[in-house]
């Protein structure tokens, strides 16, 4: 399965991207810092799994999960 994490934290993702390889069953794609970047991402990529951060300053992740929704 494979997966992204959005998050503004390095630290949030660095623990969920350790946690997250240590699971021979997801596939750790990309690590993004900003929802923005993580849409151009989506627009050219599949991805299975999104572990997002909700309270992110500029575009929350319920911002992220409107713009997404198809």
């Amino acid at each position: 399965m494979n997966c992204i994490i959005i998050d503004d934290e390095e630290m949030a993702r660095a623990i969920m991207g350790k946690m997250i390889k240590s699971l021979s069953q997801l596939n750790l794609l990309q690590e993004f810092s900003n929802a923005i970047n993580a849409i151009k991402y989506l627009n050219q990529n599949e991805v299975d799994l999104i572990f997002l951060d909700i309270h992110m300053p500029d575009f929350t992740g319920f911002d992220f999960i409107q713009t997404i929704e198809r």
